[in-house]
């Protein structure tokens, strides 16, 4: 004989269905925003990729030739590519080392706390274009820092900062690093203070010494907080492009040119909107490899 159904079965899934439907419309606006100002614009993006179009007449549908000539016969683009993966692999390491390094020395200080935090993270304040202004003026090499070498006869260290193909990369690089590295620094710090002082504790009564507390305890218990950094850090390395359009424009001989670089020249200057699509495709998919990634490594059990 088939169970009764409680009588109040039907008002609780009611009520049930109307708090769903209350949530569903709070968030439909924002989803309908999201619509319109990113997926419009991305699937019109991927149309695109697939014409010839330059910004003005009709787009002409050519298929996948601006792709072909993407993988095939785009030189600047791989040399980008590669610029890309120098800036990601810079910033993988350096600014979150020294986030981590001053996280740690700032967390054991007993006074000023409040004062090297604000010092520290001031200069991530400052807008990346203004920044980039800075450092060029640094970089000049009339008034600059090359300047300050030959005053202080240390004339063999100045350098063409931002004309040498070989250096002009790690030079905006050092732009970036020094605006960035203090955001690293705050998301460690509130990470250090969710940990608990008795693990420590109870460490240096068991005769750890601060660099195995350090390594065995602190590094292992960041490690979401590491898989977030690296993880964002990745993303914001292959989608840099204000520090090198304002400080080099890509140059010189394209040894500072990124992805996002390429693509507004190749859509602005060369006025070949259509292909500017198709790398902005192939940039999309180059970042959802990264999360990707990173979303198969947490289901596979890794914190990140």
């Amino acid at each position: 004989m088939a169970q009764a159904v409680p009588a109040t079965a039907g008002p609780r899934d009611l009520r049930r269905m109307q708090r769903r439907l209350l949530g569903c419309a709070f968030v439909a606006p924002a989803i309908a925003v999201h619509l319109f100002v990113v997926g419009l614009p991305a699937l019109a993006a991927l149309g695109l990729s697939l014409t010839d179009w330059d910004g003005l007449r009709l787009p002409r549908f050519i298929g996948l030739a601006n792709f072909d000539e993407l993988i095939h016969r785009d030189g600047v683009f791989w040399q980008a590519f590669v610029n890309n993966l120098h800036w990601t692999a810079v910033f993988l390491t350096v600014p979150v080392a020294l986030g981590l390094g001053t996280a740690v020395m700032i967390s054991r200080a007993s006074r000023l706390q409040t004062v090297y935090r604000v010092v520290f993270f001031l200069p991530y304040v400052f807008a990346s274009v203004v920044v980039s202004r800075i450092f060029g003026f640094i970089y000049n090499p009339f008034y600059g820092v090359n300047k300050l070498f030959r005053n202080w006869g240390l004339g063999f260290l100045a350098q063409s900062w931002l004309g040498d193909p070989g250096i002009a990369l790690y030079s905006v690089m050092a732009a970036d690093v020094w605006h960035f590295w203090g955001f690293d620094m705050v998301v460690f710090l509130a990470a250090l203070q969710q940990i608990d002082p008795s693990l420590y504790e109870a460490a240096t009564i068991d005769g750890a010494g601060g660099w195995r507390r350090f390594r065995h305890m602190t590094v292992p218990l960041l490690r979401p907080t590491f898989g977030f950094i690296l993880m964002m850090t990745a993303l914001w390395s292959f989608l840099t492009f204000d520090y090198v359009y304002v400080m080099t424009g890509g140059g010189p001989a394209h040894s500072t040119e990124l992805m996002a670089t390429w693509i507004i020249g190749t859509a602005v200057e060369a006025r070949r909107a259509g292909y500017a699509s198709a790398l902005a495709v192939t940039l999309t998919l180059l970042s959802s490899v990264i999360i990707v990634g990173f979303l198969y490594l947490r289901r596979r059990g890794v914190e990140v």
